[in-house]
């Protein structure tokens, strides 16, 4: 399963690339700044989050229970990404002032603690259910 997602990943990436350099309205500096900018906070404070995520889990957490919690928390985090901005009011100006007008950090708690729980017990149901079917 690596290859595949070795090539797609490179695929994805020749794409964007050749999509940048054939577009002349594309900024090549902004677009090299950009690139930079998210590789310094991917290796430098996304990826020893997440190190140090996964070491506290494997403290913390039994081991029968990884795999579930391991899942839970990347479908959480890509929740998080993708809410946390508008619940933080990025985004609203004077010119877009229907984004989000409530306050809705609850609501994305409420969705972060449905997702895990569902999450796990579906993991955990699904691995039940395959070991019930291998006797």
């Amino acid at each position: 399963m690596r290859r595949p997602l070795i090539a797609a990943g490179l695929l994805t990436m020749l794409y964007g690339i050749l999509g940048a350099m054939l577009d002349a309205e594309v900024n090549l500096l902004g677009v090299i700044v950009f690139g930079a900018a998210l590789l310094v906070l991917h290796d430098g404070v996304f990826l020893p989050l997440v190190a140090g995520a996964g070491a506290l889990m494997r403290r913390l957490v039994p081991p029968g229970w990884h795999a579930a919690v391991r899942l839970a928390a990347i479908v959480d985090l890509a929740v998080t990404v993708v809410a946390l901005p508008l619940v933080l009011g990025f985004g609203r100006d004077a010119g877009n002032p229907t984004v989000l007008p409530r306050p809705y950090g609850k609501g994305l708690l409420l969705i972060l603690i449905v997702t895990t729980v569902v999450v796990v017990a579906g993991r955990k149901g699904s691995e039940r259910f395959r070991r019930r079917g291998r006797r």
